[in-house]
């Protein structure tokens, strides 16, 4: 051996190459690599959304929003409700969230996948603020690393991330988790930052708070958070228990100023809101069944398995489901909070107290249950900023894992997160294709909590589209019998019977509807709307008259007495309503169909032509679109066009006669 190999020998015996599992680590170690290896796990995650289509509240926040469709508009979001053009009186004051709305309008139009694309990019921006907030937080680099792990595959973040109206709990998560760790950039004495750039960092934890409460109302804990983690970590380190109060209240004080300003820009934006409430269940009934609601969440996130948009929780009012329904629930929720302040006395520090406070607080403004319909009170998506809180807990719960019978900590505790974010994974994609489209989404709602009256009417007006009345019926009359508290039933069966031809049995439904909803502008719009399929064109016109003469504007009342006017033989009134509301949603097909169809019915083809045209090339779809678009062809002469339209329709509706008749007609020339 030469003396040189004999250095080298030994040189390696004293410096040994690390091995594999070193050298990883040695990368993951900084946060260049380690944050977008993070992103890149999340996009993987829920790649799959980018397939989805529009859901639920898609449809009137998104694609039949007007003031998304220009940023001229963006003033306006600042001064309304996120759903002015569908009714008043609403409570969504959400101007950030418009604005992200504006900007997927801009770069996809309304093709699905970009705005779930966006979605998704939100998810993963809001992951990296969770690793910041947790490292700022003084947990150690992987801990803080497997934090924001368990954030980005928890599934109880599924409904946020996989449905786009849902977003705007991803943007208060991101932006509240940035603006905390600007709070503390601006406050730790031990950065010895300058005092104009601890000035700059207090600036941008205002300005970042400012926009976490334009983008949804859940930021309006965050001074009361400011305040708590100022309680727990007070400058003085010695001072009293006055002192440090009066402190924390100083401290979170700015902050509470920033939400005043926003409450105050919120009634003036919202001054038409009246409110909304359940009159039917008073205070008692929300607290005995406040403690299932929480235990559920509890649940939710401890194991997140039966995920679904449409939970079902009534109000406990039984005497004989006191013990199961509200002692047991809090048994189990006083059993976590003993744990909690247990582990907190024996950590050492505060940081298990504070990401309990943000877990509490983080879901309070969802638990005033009196705002929602009675069973209506779990979503997932209300657990996104909360579940910051949860994030935090676990990932230190799995750092202090002990070592088991020869196996080391270190090997039990990368056990234990394979196997916790191996099953997280496995959820979540198993979980998230439910929120592919509307019918997957109530089938899953139906299969989990079948006495769901909002599920059953969702589902019977989907098989009623689909022409399964019979199915339609049944399940509506199943709600009115069932529910009969639920106000939407008798509306929902009075529809499923006038689609189905039985007019006389709808029209008794429609006298039971819910007079609140009926005097409501969408509710005058959609009556209207179901009177004049019926042929009742006076009571229709009658509504049309009041609610248009109340909100001229409003696109469900032009777009559903246009229609009236249309089936009445007024095509020239019908013209003038169906073109008001394509300038208000130029991206809809049906009020271009239905424009087109009122100048083809009043003899002027050449002008009827090019809205025809362009419902069809905007929603191939629909049967009768290609229909009334050959009818024009065959008017012109265009017999080739004309013959290639009914064959279209006649594939989508092969039961259509009209279609087989002009068909074999031109056929036969």
């Amino acid at each position: 051996m030469s003396t040189l190999d004999a250095k080298y020998m030994t040189q390696a015996q004293q410096h040994p190459e690390p091995g594999a599992a070193e050298l990883l680590a040695q990368y993951l170690r900084r946060p260049s690599i380690l944050l977008p290896l993070l992103g890149l796990v999340t996009f993987v995650l829920y790649s799959g959304s980018l397939s989805f289509e529009f859901v639920w509240d898609d449809w009137p926040q998104i694609v039949n929003s007007p003031i998304i469709r220009t940023w001229s508009n963006l003033p306006r979001a600042f001064t309304s409700d996120l759903w002015y053009h569908v009714a008043r009186h609403q409570v969504y004051y959400r101007p950030l969230f418009v604005a992200w709305s504006m900007l997927n309008y801009t770069l996809f139009g309304l093709r699905p996948w970009g705005w779930h694309l966006g979605a998704v990019v939100l998810h993963v921006a809001a992951v990296l603020a969770v690793f910041w907030l947790a490292w700022k937080l003084g947990l150690e680099y992987w801990t803080a690393a497997l934090a924001a792990l368990i954030f980005a595959l928890h599934p109880i973040h599924i409904e946020p991330v996989t449905w786009v109206s849902a977003a705007s709990d991803t943007m208060v998560a991101a932006f509240a988790a940035l603006a905390f760790v600007a709070f503390l950039n601006g406050r730790d004495p031990q950065r010895n930052l300058e005092k104009k750039k601890r000035t700059a960092w207090w600036l941008a934890s205002l300005a970042l708070l400012a926009c976490a409460l334009l983008t949804k109302e859940m930021a309006v804990v965050f001074s009361a958070l400011v305040g708590i983690y100022a309680w727990l970590n007070p400058g003085e380190k010695k001072s009293s228990p006055v002192k440090r109060v009066i402190a924390a209240a100083i401290e979170a004080a700015p902050y509470a100023v920033v939400t005043v300003a926003y409450a105050l820009l919120r009634r003036h934006a919202l001054a038409q809101t009246t409110g909304q409430f359940n009159p039917d269940h008073g205070m008692m009934d929300m607290a005995r069944t406040l403690p299932l609601v929480m235990s559920i969440y509890l649940r939710q996130l401890l194991v997140p398995l039966g995920i679904t948009g449409l939970y079902y929780t009534p109000y406990v009012t039984g005497a004989g489901a006191i013990s199961i329904q509200v002692v047991a629930p809090a048994a189990v929720l006083g059993a976590a909070l003993i744990g909690l302040w247990y582990w907190n006395r024996r950590a050492g520090h505060h940081i298990v107290a504070f990401a309990g406070w943000w877990l509490l607080l983080g879901i309070a403004p969802a638990l005033y249950l009196r705002n929602f319909s009675n069973g209506d009170f779990v979503r997932d998506r209300y657990l996104y900023l909360p579940s910051i809180g949860f994030a935090i807990l676990a990932a230190m719960g799995l750092r202090r894992l002990p070592s088991i019978k020869g196996w080391s900590a270190q090997a039990v505790q990368i056990c234990a997160v394979v196997v916790l974010c191996g099953g997280y994974a496995c959820a979540s994609i198993a979980q998230q294709v439910y929120w592919a489209n509307d019918l997957m989404v109530l089938l899953r709602g139906q299969s989990l909590y079948p006495g769901n009256p909002y599920t059953m009417v969702g589902l019977a007006k989907e098989y009623s589209k689909g022409g399964a009345n019979d199915r339609a019926i049944e399940l509506a009359e199943a709600v009115v019998r069932d529910h009969p508290e639920y106000g939407y039933g008798p509306l929902t069966l009075a529809e499923v019977y006038i689609h189905a031809g039985r007019f006389e049995e709808g029209r008794a439904w429609l006298d039971r509807v819910n007079p609140d909803y009926a005097k409501s502008e969408v509710g005058m719009a959609g009556l209207a709307g179901l009177y004049g399929q019926m042929g009742d064109y006076e009571r229709a016109f009658a509504l049309c008259s009041e609610i248009l003469q109340k909100e001229p504007d409003l696109y469900s009342a032009l777009y559903n007495c246009g229609n009236i006017h249309l089936v009445d033989g007024q095509y020239k009134d019908a013209e003038q309503l169906l073109s008001r509301a394509v300038q208000l949603v130029p991206e809809q097909a049906a009020p271009k169909h239905f424009l087109g169809r009122a100048l083809l019915q009043d003899g002027r083809s050449a002008e009827a032509q090019p809205y025809l045209r362009q419902a069809v090339a905007m929603d191939p779809k629909v049967w009768d679109y290609h229909y009334w678009l050959a009818v024009s062809f065959e008017g012109n002469g265009n017999v080739s066009a004309a013959r290639t339209e009914y064959q279209q329709a006649l594939q989508l509706n092969p039961d259509s006669k009209e279609a087989r008749v002009r068909l074999a007609a031109l056929e036969a020339k």
